[in-house]
């Protein structure tokens, strides 16, 4: 009799999950939040590195394709606008998206992605523009360039 708690306990916990409201719940986490979450997850991760060199915290930055360009790219002028390293405005961004995919969801939150991830994809095409004048490129710089179509993509899907 003791060994069929907890296998009851469990079929009544299966059950439940089962009897979960299905509208609610794929609205809330259908595959676009999910694939916006995981762009906005690697965005930030990339951002974060290269704010990690641009503060210091970090003595190089291990670049997989363009060989010294993603030290070149962080140490250039238009690295820094307004004195604030950029990784770390990206990161902030794109926690900031984060934040906003994991709160219930309402249509003032989906205003608010739209326009931040927006603003990221205007950012990053003119982050390419002056890596293309300055002749020099960086890999995680160019990761969120191609992500951040996705991830407004994905944010409009969820309207």
């Amino acid at each position: 009799m003791v060994t069929c708690l907890p296998l009851a306990a469990a079929s009544m916990l299966v059950g439940a999950i089962l009897d979960w409201p299905t509208s609610d719940f794929s609205e809330a986490m259908n595959i676009y939040r999910f694939i916006a979450l995981a762009v906005a997850a690697v965005s930030a991760a990339a951002m974060l590195y290269v704010g990690l060199y641009q503060g210091r915290f970090v003595g190089r930055l291990i670049c997989p394709i363009f060989a010294d360009g993603c030290e070149g790219v962080a140490d250039a002028p238009f690295a820094r606008p307004f004195g604030i390293p950029d990784g770390y405005i990206g990161t902030v961004l794109y926690g900031a998206i984060l934040v906003l995919l994991l709160a219930p969801a309402e249509r003032w939150g989906w205003i608010a992605l739209l326009a931040l991830s927006f603003l990221a994809t205007i950012a990053n095409i003119i982050g390419v523009r002056d890596m293309m004048n300055l002749g020099s490129f960086c890999f995680y710089c160019l990761t969120t360039t191609i992500l951040s179509p996705v991830l407004l993509w994905a944010i409009w899907q969820l309207r």
